[in-house]
């Protein structure tokens, strides 16, 4: 099985690994609520120092059906028991649109 390789687009230079195992709160769009939480990877490009999220597990460690788990997850993130560094995976908006936004026509 071949290894997720993470290239940046800005320098053409492939990502090292940073940090494995980040946990990362992942969020309802509608109302910002934690509807699941993850495991992954936090990748940086050597040259440019680019940062990505990548390599995420195959199963969320927590879902927002399960509250007692979700609960226990999210205390375990706050009090840092887990030993893992916490994002937030909020809604993306693309740098062009973001722009496009601003300007007037």
């Amino acid at each position: 099985m071949n290894e997720l390789r993470v290239i940046c687009t800005d320098c053409g230079r492939e990502f090292k690994n940073l940090k494995s195992g980040v946990l990362i709160k992942e969020l309802f769009q509608k109302n910002k609520e934690v509807y699941r939480v993850w495991m992954a990877d936090l990748l940086g490009c050597p040259r440019c120092g680019r940062v990505v999220v990548a390599r995420f597990a195959d199963n969320p460690i927590a879902e927002h059906w399960n509250k007692e788990k979700m609960a226990d997850v999210l205390l375990q993130c706050e009090t840092r028991t887990l030993g893992k560094d916490l994002f937030e995976w909020k809604e993306y908006v693309p740098e062009k649109q973001k722009e496009g936004k601003n300007e007037k026509h």
